[in-house]
C-alpha cells in the first residue's frame, strides 16, 4: 500500500506536467491563423512560353505546444492541413504569374499554448493573392538549376475575446466549437480582420539524368512573416492583438518529376522556430501535383515540304 501512495505521489507532478497549465488572467485571446509554410513548388518552370500550369498542393503542419504560457504569451489555433491550388501562365521560359488559393478548415486546428481558447463559429481560413515563379540555368548543360518564387496572399483572419467570468466554477463549460464559456472564461467578442501574409524563397534544383528525365532534386530556403498576440493579458484591448512577427526562415529538401504535361513534387521543411518563438514550428511536408497545359500550337514540321 504504501509502495503504491508513493508510486501516486509521483505519478501526479507527471500528469499535471505533461497536460501543461496557463496562467488565471484577466482577458484571453485567440485567432485562427495560416500556418508558416514554404510556397508549394519544384523550382522549375515549363520551358515553354504561353503554358497554363495548374496545381493542387496538401501541407501538413506541426507545432510544439508552449505547454506553460506565460502573461503576454501568444495562444493562437493554426491549421495542421492546409490545401492549396494555383494557376500560372508562363509569360517567358523562365517565367510564370498567377495567382494562389489556400484553404483550411477550422476543425483543422492545433492550439499553440495550454490554455488557448476555441474561436466560436469560426469559418474556414481562405487565402488569395498573386504569386511569381522564375527559373534560370546555372551551367551551360542546364543540369542545376536556381528558382526564385513569391507571393503575397490576403486572409480575413477571425479572433475571439474572453473575459474571467465573476461567477466561479459555474462558468465551466466545454470548450466546443460554438461555446460562449470556457474553462472559466466567457467569450466578450469575436470579429474579424485583415491581414497579409507575404512569401519569399530560393529553390535551387539538380537534375537527374539527361534532360531531368529521373527527376530533380529541390532544396529550399524561404522566408515568410508569422503572426503572434497577447493570448494572456490582463490588459483590455479595443479589438484585435494579432500582429506579424520578423520574417521567419524556412529550409527544406525535396524531390520533383516532370513528365510530359504532368509534373510533381514532395518537399520536407522546418520553419527556424524554437520555444522562445511566439509558435514553435517542427517538421512539415508538401506534397504537390500539376498540369502543364500549352495554349500556343507547336510549328508545323516544314522538312516534309
Amino acid at each position: 500500500m504504501k509502495r503504491d501512495g508513493l508510486l501516486l505521489l509521483l505519478a501526479v507532478p507527471a500528469l499535471v506536467a505533461l497536460s501543461g497549465c496557463a496562467p488565471t488572467t484577466t482577458y484571453r485571446y485567440s485567432a485562427f491563423l495560416p500556418a508558416v509554410r514554404p510556397i508549394p513548388w519544384d523550382g522549375q518552370t515549363p520551358l515553354k512560353p504561353a503554358t497554363i500550369s495548374i496545381e493542387g498542393s496538401l501541407t501538413g503542419s506541426a507545432i510544439a505546444p508552449n505547454l506553460f504560457p506565460q502573461i503576454g504569451d501568444t495562444a493562437v489555433l493554426v491549421p495542421t492541413w492546409t490545401a492549396e491550388g494555383s494557376a500560372m501562365v508562363s509569360v517567358s521560359p523562365r517565367v510564370q504569374l498567377g495567382v494562389r488559393v489556400a484553404y483550411a478548415s477550422y476543425d483543422w486546428t492545433q492550439a499553440s499554448a495550454t490554455g488557448t481558447m476555441p474561436v466560436p463559429n469560426a469559418p474556414a481560413s481562405w487565402g488569395f493573392g498573386p504569386e511569381l515563379h522564375a527559373a534560370f540555368p546555372l551551367d551551360m548543360r542546364q543540369v542545376v538549376w536556381l528558382g526564385l518564387a513569391g507571393n503575397v496572399l490576403s486572409y480575413d483572419v477571425p479572433y475571439a475575446e474572453w473575459t474571467l467570468a465573476s461567477q466561479g466554477p459555474a462558468s465551466y463549460a466545454t470548450c466546443g466549437p460554438s461555446a460562449t464559456s470556457c474553462d472559466g472564461y466567457s467569450l466578450y467578442d469575436t470579429r474579424t480582420e485583415n491581414h497579409f501574409v507575404y512569401s519569399l524563397g530560393l529553390y535551387p534544383s539538380i537534375n537527374i539524368g539527361p534532360g531531368g528525365e529521373a527527376g530533380h532534386v529541390i532544396t529550399v530556403v524561404s522566408m515568410t512573416n508569422g503572426f503572434r498576440n497577447q493570448g494572456f493579458t490582463d490588459q483590455p484591448s479595443n479589438g484585435s492583438t494579432v500582429s506579424s512577427t520578423a520574417p521567419i526562415v524556412i529550409v527544406g529538401a525535396g524531390y520533383g518529376l516532370r513528365y510530359d504535361w504532368l509534373h510533381a513534387s514532395a518537399l520536407l521543411y522546418h520553419p527556424l522556430t524554437d520555444s522562445s518563438s511566439p509558435v514553435d514550428y517542427t517538421l512539415g511536408f508538401q506534397l504537390t501535383v500539376g498540369v502543364d497545359l500549352e495554349t500556343m500550337p507547336a510549328k508545323a514540321d516544314r522538312s516534309s515540304d
